[in-house]
């Protein structure tokens, strides 16, 4: 995958970890600016999500229609579509990943579940009221959280409050640092932020990354 809003969402998250001079001599406040950042990767992501559940459907298409298809095929394509669609659609769409199905009302049904989804962002997630928040979201953001070492910020925020510049600042910089680290894991040497394939996996972690982030960020605005 080339160009586009794959390196558009790269670029923001990017941004996103700096807070070097470059960046001081444009901004004041450390805090709203990763928050800004991190807000931005909305438009990219959505863009890619929808091209990602295109490539996905076309391979799926392809296979299903396939006479010879067997159980061996589903995996990759579950992998695929789970993180590009709510828990709704992909159970709908699971229905018709059965190889013992004729492969005509195979593609048939699945084309009639694709023409209708939507592709949810964290950012349509996040807008659920958490009751209506799905337990695999749920438990993905906690799990991100956790790496991000955010149930200590969050302590500490608890603790002693957000109103100190100073003490967000200190914040901040944990946080940055931390979710900088996060990305690098998939840097190669010398590229950037990370690898210039974004899997299905890695978006998953990326967007439950970002969600947890702006979850504290927004306890300050």
């Amino acid at each position: 995958m080339q160009g586009g809003p794959h390196l558009a969402l790269i670029a923001r998250l990017t941004e996103a970890v700096r807070w070097d001079e470059a960046v001081r001599r444009h901004e004041e406040d450390p805090w709203s600016y990763l928050r800004r950042k991190l807000l931005e990767t909305e438009p990219p992501l959505r863009e890619l999500k929808v091209q990602l559940l295109q490539e996905a459907t076309d391979r799926l298409l392809k296979d299903l229609a396939r006479p010879d298809m067997t159980t061996a095929a589903l995996p990759p394509h579950r992998e695929a579509f789970e993180p590009l669609l709510s828990s709704g659609d992909f159970a709908d769409l699971s229905c018709n990943l059965d190889p013992t199905l004729d492969p005509e009302l195979r593609v048939r049904g699945a084309q009639s579940v694709l023409a209708e989804v939507k592709v949810p962002t964290l950012f349509d997630l996040e807008a659920l009221p958490p009751q209506r928040r799905s337990e695999v979201w749920a438990k993905s953001v906690w799990a991100m959280a956790r790496r991000l070492q955010l149930d200590a910020l969050n302590r500490i925020a608890d603790e002693k409050g957000l109103e100190s510049e100073r003490r967000r600042r200190y914040l901040v910089r944990r946080l940055r640092n931390n979710l900088a680290e996060f990305l690098s894991v998939a840097r190669g040497a010398g590229g950037a932020v990370i690898r210039d394939e974004i899997t299905p996996f890695m978006l998953s972690r990326l967007e439950a990354s970002i969600a947890a982030c702006l979850r504290f960020l927004n306890r300050w605005r």
